[in-house]
């Protein structure tokens, strides 16, 4: 059975939040028979059939708000909303804890092996708990306007219903689960990552990713998919993969989920992200090249492209990346640091330039979570058909606003803060494309708004 998390979605800060306890409108029919029940006592029922009145005029008042938004959505780009979900991320759900240390442990394994233990033993106090792994992703979207969920894992823990209370609060839909049936405490646990921190800042982490045996939720199938998650997945006008997903659960099972979005019409995104040096060879290469082979969209930092294509510079890993035999990946994007991004397009064809997108300027407190939050607006400008420069000026700008706060999990970007940096960058905008964010953001939030 699936862990339907049914709450509003939590609005930006400065937005103001409407809490809806039902979404069926009272109708005429519904109005009368309130009056009929109530017609002993006469003052009463009128009353009642006024409030009935009122709630069906506000129901009427939000179907007109969900038209217009969605009319507002289909003039920019003929976008309107097919499914139930805009965005499903897969797996990599993990609470990172945030442990101050006097000094970063050896690098040998035994010592950091017996440091975990030591870590796990007993639970932190939860003033040191975050959520990360893919819910940066799933937050980032959410306050973006997109309607997300996850097929996941999460432990009957403590841990567990930390990330249950915080993905709910913040409009995450529903966790489907990835496995059923009984576990053994031994096996039913979320995953946690050690975020070690020292006094001079550095920072290294510590968990099961680093050890195995992988596939970490071994009890998951390899290729049979639960009714539930293949429900979830054809529901969905994405899905989100990143490659912590091939360190938790069978490749088969990864290629099987995107496929079964893909079958449903949904596009693929792929983020290898730092698990991209563990794709060289073997079984580990022929799974990243199915899966780049199943993907629509492709977000790599330039340093992880150059782990998987062997090329030094961004424009070329791009292109590595669309020309592969076989390949149906519509956009390859290339990730800079400080240097902004690049975005190759197949429509773009082997002699057009590829669309170079500058970093805006911020106070730079924490990168963790940019990327996770740079490729949430990429999947809403994606598969919402909006311009490239538009799609790309709202990633740079959503990443940067994540990069102002301070570790990922809730401090993600937030939409009121992208949009004071996308304003702030308008004036100075000779193409526009600031503006053009401006808009798509605007849009999916009065989505949001209405739902």
């Amino acid at each position: 059975m699936s862990a339907a998390l049914q709450t509003a979605p939590a609005a930006p800060a400065g937005r103001q939040q409407c809490l809806v306890t039902s979404r069926r409108p009272v109708g005429r029919r519904t109005a009368s028979r309130i009056a009929l029940q109530c017609c002993a006592a006469p003052e009463a029922a009128e009353q009642q059939v006024q409030q009935a009145a009122r709630v069906t005029s506000a129901a009427a008042a939000a179907a007109s708000a969900a038209s217009a938004a969605t009319a507002g959505q289909a003039a920019l780009t003929g976008w309107v909303r097919r499914k139930q979900f805009d965005v499903v991320a897969l797996s990599n759900l993990c609470v990172d804890i945030v442990v101050q240390v006097d000094e970063l442990p050896p690098a040998d394994t035994e010592s950091r092996r017996a440091l975990l233990q030591q870590l796990t033993a007993q639970p932190p106090p939860v003033e040191q708990w975050e959520v990360g792994g893919n819910t940066n992703f799933l937050i980032a979207a959410a306050r973006l306007g997109m309607r997300t969920a996850s097929v996941g894992h999460l432990g009957c823990d403590v841990y567990g219903s930390y990330m249950r209370d915080v993905l709910q609060a913040e409009g995450v839909r529903q966790v489907e689960p990835v496995a059923e049936g009984e576990l053994s405490p031994e096996l039913d646990q979320t995953l946690l990552c050690f975020v070690l921190v020292a006094p001079d800042g550095r920072h290294a982490f510590c968990s099961r990713f680093d050890f195995g045996p992988w596939p970490l939720l071994s009890f998951v199938g390899e290729q049979q998919l639960l009714e539930g998650v293949s429900r979830v997945l054809q529901d969905t006008e994405a899905v989100f993969v990143n490659g912590f997903a091939f360190d938790e659960l069978p490749a088969a099972a990864v290629l099987a989920a995107a496929a079964t979005a893909r079958r449903a019409g949904a596009a693929v995104f792929f983020d290898p992200g730092p698990r991209s040096w563990t794709f060289s060879e073997g079984e580990r290469k022929a799974a990243f090249e199915a899966m780049l082979d199943a993907s629509d969209v492709v977000c790599m930092t330039e340093e992880e492209a150059e782990a998987v294509t062997g090329l030094r510079g961004a424009e070329a890993q791009a292109r590595w990346v669309l020309g592969r035999p076989g390949a149906r990946t519509e956009w390859c994007i290339i990730k800079r640091g400080a240097e902004g991004a690049i975005l190759a397009s197949r429509s773009c064809g082997a002699d057009t330039p590829v669309y170079r997108q500058q970093a805006l300027r911020v106070d730079v407190r924490d990168t963790v979570g940019c990327g996770d939050s740079f490729a949430a607006a990429v999947v809403l400008g994606f598969t919402r058909g909006h311009s490239i420069p538009a799609v790309m000026a709202l990633a740079s700008a959503v990443g940067a606003a994540t990069a102002m706060g301070q570790g990922a999990g809730r401090n993600v970007a937030r939409a009121d803060t992208v949009l004071e940096l996308l304003q702030s960058a308008v004036p100075g905008c000779e193409d526009g494309r600031h503006q053009g964010a401006l808009e798509v953001l605007n849009c999916s939030l009065s989505s949001m708004d209405s739902d």
